[in-house]
């Protein structure tokens, strides 16, 4: 039967909002809401918190957490990749012998303390279907419908300088109603096989499948204000 690996990544710099991972949120430091949510989950194996920060190792220690990993500073700055978060997590436990390639490693981004329980479990059941169903693929992340459509309300600047649809089409598209579904991207739940994360340098190299979340779930922390949005609705217990 293959484990559950809850991966947390969280630096400790923050250009947006300062120490946004350890920011008192509702009540508690940001990064806590995730790890409480990530012991709730149906037959998890190991917990991961991967940081460059010693206050949010400190953090963890307190609240049990199964394996702190200190995250090297050359990926750790604003400008990394969550990918070589992963690779550097997946890395480590191929290293220690604690992860298989049939395994399910997941990740909760700390930024999104409103998800919902049943959308992780959710996931990593359509996760199991999916492999039992043989289907070739590498993993599963969290997506809404786009508010805005790239073939009908999404502009950009041409070579000359002018304003121009981002997606277009042979035919001309006079209706939102019909214009290809497309999704927004929700840094919250990611699903992976861990020979995905050892092969590959980036997320949309993959075969990937999407999860529909709602509204709520969709906020993410990117900004002050957003900070205050998120507080709000974990404060009138809009979550899980």
């Amino acid at each position: 039967m293959s484990k559950i690996f809850i991966h947390i990544g969280a630096r400790k710099g923050s250009i947006s909002v300062k120490n946004k991972n350890i920011k008192k949120i509702a009540g508690q430091p940001l990064i806590i809401w995730t790890i409480n949510q990530a012991k709730k989950i149906d037959g998890v194996s190991k917990i991961i918190i991967n940081t460059d920060s010693s206050k949010i190792l400190n953090l963890a220690k307190k609240k049990k957490v199964d394996l702190l990993l200190k995250r090297p500073s050359n990926i750790s700055n604003s400008k990394s990749s969550k990918f070589l978060a992963w690779k550097f997590a997946i890395n480590y436990l191929r290293k220690k012998k604690l992860i298989d390639l049939e395994d399910i490693f997941v990740d909760l981004d700390c930024t999104c303390p409103l998800r919902k329980i049943k959308d992780i479990n959710l996931m990593i059941k359509k996760f199991n279907n999916y492999k039992d169903q043989k289907k070739k693929f590498d993993g599963i992340f969290t997506i809404i419908k786009a508010k805005k459509n790239p073939y009908f309300n999404l502009v950009e600047y041409n070579s000359r300088g002018f304003l121009e649809l981002s997606k277009k089409t042979k035919v001309a598209i006079n209706r939102r109603q019909d214009c290809p579904k497309v999704f927004e991207h929700v840094a919250s739940i990611y699903i992976f096989k861990p020979s995905f994360l050892l092969k590959n340098d980036s997320l949309m190299s993959g075969r990937l499948f999407g999860h529909e979340v709602d509204n709520y779930t969709n906020l993410d922390i990117d900004s002050n204000f957003d900070f205050e949005i998120v507080e709000y609705f974990l404060k009138k217990k809009k979550y899980d």
